[in-house]
């Protein structure tokens, strides 16, 4: 006789960038060992796949492909899924800055981190239509997931910048035509990157430079000097492996 199956509870989420309501399940425990895995061999791509391959399996609503949503909503989905499956609040510590006696405090105090609480920090003045002569633009997009991790692990700055901001055009305009990312090959929007002048690069970083990220806004005391510090906490690295 088969042993029973404990079912998973479903819950309901909003990915960020649409608005679209979805359902989901914890992680399991076979999940959680994918994960261990993947962090231990330190291979980006392997940690990439593994992280996209939970977040599929944990979703329950069909139409969500993954591939398709900007890297913060899917940053947004593991930490919403972890949070649910291993505990809402991260215990962290934060070094006290307030001036006491015309001294820092310096003092190093525990908080809690709900991450339930996380939310999209988006500038809205950034304009993802940048013009860059008479008649002439560029369309910017937000890089996916695996783009995003991609990019963001090599160790050449200049080179990760420019890199990233070819594979954030959507498309280039002028004022005859319209010439869309997807065909032209990615050398090849990275020698239109590089061809740019300084300042129409820099019109280009501005936008990579402020990409939306997720923050939790919360309140913490030194319990040494009693000064309540008001935190936007977004570094959630250690919250993923």
């Amino acid at each position: 006789m088969p042993l029973p199956k404990i079912d998973a509870p479903i819950f309901e989420l909003i990915i960020p960038s649409t608005g679209q309501e979805i359902k989901a399940r914890p992680f399991l425990v076979k999940e959680e060992k994918l994960l261990l895995m993947a962090a231990e061999s330190k291979d980006v791509k392997d940690i990439i796949e593994t992280t996209k391959q939970i977040i599929n399996n944990c979703i329950l609503t069909e139409d969500v492909d993954i591939d398709r949503l900007p890297f913060f909503d899917v940053d947004f989905l593991f930490i919403a899924l972890r949070a649910k499956s291993v505990g809402e609040n991260i215990d962290l510590q934060f070094k006290c800055n307030n001036i006491v006696n015309d001294e820092k405090c310096g003092n190093i105090f525990d908080a809690k981190v709900d991450v339930t609480k996380a939310t999209i920090d988006k500038d809205d003045s950034i304009s993802n239509d940048i013009k860059v002569s008479d008649g002439k633009g560029v369309r910017m997009k937000y890089p996916n997931y695996t783009t995003m991790k991609v990019i963001m692990s090599d160790d050449s700055n200049i080179d990760k910048k420019i890199r990233l901001i070819a594979n954030s055009i959507d498309y280039i305009y002028d004022k005859d035509q319209i010439y869309s990312a997807k065909d032209h090959t990615k050398e090849e929007l990275v020698e239109f990157v590089e061809g740019m002048t300084e300042i129409n690069f820099k019109k280009l970083e501005n936008f990579v430079n402020n990409l939306p990220g997720f923050i939790v806004n919360l309140e913490a005391t030194c319990d040494a000097c009693g000064f309540v510090h008001k935190i936007r906490y977004k570094d959630f690295e250690d919250f993923f492996f």
